[in-house]
């Protein structure tokens, strides 16, 4: 009933056995580099700080801080902490310091706190109270870490914020 036509079935010619050493570590590393999405229902809240290395969307709320590679505020969520991410979408209300390479407030956000940045979007609706700052841009790390850090454990340069307009 449900099958793959013939354009649509999958070679069958390579075996585990007939892949190289380096192929099939390719894909031991694929698979373990996969990017994790994690999702804070609006039902849900959470105290407490949230970690990860892939993907967080929050559309509950959570008291603490928030680590990740990207950080999506979707619906009516309420932040009340510090995030740390390579990119940041905000919407809902979120009061705390966001530090984040790209940061996007949409026209439903409420940002009351501090944003450094190198790429900010503030978009027509949304409410921002606090100060700007640029993180100056990050060398490639030696490392393929997701926050990068400085040998004596320092967090990156951050030029003194500026006012919003």
């Amino acid at each position: 009933m449900f099958g793959k036509s013939a354009a649509q079935q999958e070679p069958q010619s390579k075996s585990i056995v007939s892949k190289t050493g380096a192929e099939r570590s390719a894909d031991v590393i694929k698979r373990a580099t996969k990017v994790q999405h994690s999702i804070i229902s609006a039902d849900t809240t959470l105290t407490g700080d949230l970690k990860s290395e892939g993907d967080i969307t929050v559309e509950g709320t959570v008291d603490g801080n928030i680590q990740c590679r990207c950080l999506t505020l979707s619906g009516q969520p309420v932040i009340k902490g510090s995030a740390n991410a390579e990119s940041a979408i905000v919407s809902g209300t979120f009061k705390g310091d966001i530090r984040a390479k790209k940061v996007i407030l949409t026209q439903t956000a409420k940002m009351l706190g501090d944003i450094y940045n190198e790429t900010l979007e503030i978009q027509p609706g949304a409410d921002f109270q606090g100060e700007v700052g640029r993180l100056e841009p990050e060398k490639p790390a030696v490392a393929n870490s997701v926050f990068p850090t400085k040998a004596n454990g320092s967090e990156p340069k951050v030029s003194a914020p500026q006012p919003a307009a």
